[in-house]
């Protein structure tokens, strides 16, 4: 059981601490941020193997988390060029970046010596002042050092910035005793195990989902006998290399799942809660999905639960959704297409799910010509004439039901990392500026 106790604070540069806490800088536990080198490199889909060298991106390193999987493989004519192999109990730092990720960092566990750093990464050298890298790499989190961070960076460019080596090491940091800061990262460093264990749980969750579609959108459940018992199918067909059961129909999008319009007049003047560009994605609607502007002289549709909603920009992509009760009575404008699935012939959920299949993205991929991203226009009769497969009304339920059970098991799963992540934000809060001080055991606990 952890304890912990209030003491009295005290207001510094980086917000109220511990008021027993002398207030130094990072330049007190780092001796020098070592920096890498720029190597010609390649991607490759399995990274370094046996004997080759990699060279880190920038996205290794991210909310204090560090992702050796993110690098390239250094070309044999640049192996001797490389400098400062990654080293465990170590800090990797973001010193150009874009704005919001400019000062970025993560804390290296072990040792990676086929790793090295480019020259846009730099690596914590620890002075010789007893300390916890590990708790000074919880510190370079804190919202009130990331602020600081984001002040001092520099460049002209809007979509790259720069920190210097100076604005790093004299960020404000208390020096908290030794015993305390092994303690207080090894508190965070659980909470940050078990997110990592959430996370896995969520992302070999999704694998199954997506193993579960590809199965039921070829094989699908079967055939209800009279006992109400599913026999699997035995018929198979194969078109353009697509299997599916025999007695699946190939249909047009426009006879199940019409563009419909429910046209008003909005030019008067107010806010209206209007379906951004980027409101939904891979079946599903972002956080925040929606958000109110002025849309001033402009026509938009009403939306209504139910509806199958396409973005004509980046349906290609997966931006498909069902709108759900809670956006009845928004707005959709001309960005989005909706659809009124019939209910006789075809459930909504599963004519979305089949577009976000491989065959059906590639089916509005083509409907959609153009170039990449806002270049490419899904056309309402393109859409119309997109084929897509229809199994009985009944199988099309049990496919659901299937689906339905995985996607739950994942927002479940994803509403407990919330819940931890909201915690460990707490956490820090209170035990890094010492609101709440820990109980020191006899033996240090070691970070």
């Amino acid at each position: 059981m952890i304890q912990f106790k209030t003491s009295l604070l005290r207001e510094t540069p980086i917000g109220a601490i511990a008021a027993d806490w002398e207030i130094g800088v990072v330049g007190d536990f780092v001796a020098e941020l070592q920096a890498g080198v720029s190597v010609n490199s390649v991607e490759t889909d399995s990274g370094c193997i046996e004997g080759e060298i990699g060279v880190l991106k920038s996205s290794a390193v991210l909310k204090g988390r560090f992702f050796p999987k993110y690098h390239k493989v250094v070309v044999h004519e640049d192996l001797s060029r490389v400098a400062t192999s990654v080293v465990g109990d170590r800090i990797i730092i973001s010193r150009m970046n874009t704005p919001a990720l400019v000062g970025e960092s993560g804390y290296v566990a072990e040792d990676a010596p086929y790793l090295f750093l480019p020259d846009r990464l730099w690596q914590t050298k620890p002075s010789g002042r007893p300390h916890s890298q590990r708790w000074l790499s919880y510190w370079l989190q804190h919202s009130n050092i990331r602020r600081l961070i984001a002040a001092g960076a520099t460049g002209t460019s809007n979509s790259m910035k720069n920190i210097s080596k100076e604005t790093v090491l004299s960020l404000p940091i208390p020096r908290t005793p030794l015993p305390e800061q092994q303690k207080i990262a090894a508190i965070l460093t659980a909470v940050d195990d078990k997110l990592d264990l959430i996370a896995r749980q969520i992302e070999a969750t999704q694998t199954l989902k997506r193993g579960l579609m590809q199965t039921l959108f070829s094989r699908g459940v079967g055939i209800r006998n009279a006992d109400g018992r599913w026999i699997s199918h035995v018929n198979f067909m194969t078109d353009n290399s697509q299997t599916y059961p025999a007695n699946w129909k190939w249909v047009r999008m426009g006879e199940v799942a019409p563009v419909i319009r429910r046209e008003v007049d909005v030019r008067l003047d107010g806010v209206y809660p209007e379906l951004g560009l980027r409101s939904f994605g891979k079946g599903t609607f972002h956080k925040p999905a929606l958000s109110g502007i002025e849309v001033g002289d402009k026509r938009l549709f009403i939306i209504k639960a139910g509806d199958l909603l396409l973005s004509n920009v980046f349906a290609w992509e997966g931006a498909v959704a069902v709108a759900r009760t809670e956006d009845e009575g928004r707005y959709g404008s001309h960005r989005y297409i909706a659809c009124a699935v019939d209910q006789v012939r075809a459930s909504v959920n599963f004519v979305a799910r089949y577009l976000l299949t491989p065959p059906g993205l590639a089916a509005i991929g083509l409907a959609s010509p153009g170039g990449a991203g806002r270049n490419k226009t899904l056309g309402l009769l393109a859409l119309a004439n997109i084929k897509i497969l229809l199994s009985p009304l009944s199988e099309q339920c049990a496919i659901n039901e299937a689906l339905d059970a995985a996607e739950e098991k994942i927002r479940l799963t994803q509403i407990k990392w919330e819940q931890y992540q909201t915690l460990k934000r707490g956490l820090m809060q209170k035990l890094l500026t010492g609101e709440w001080r820990v109980k020191i055991d006899e033996e240090p606990v070691s970070a």
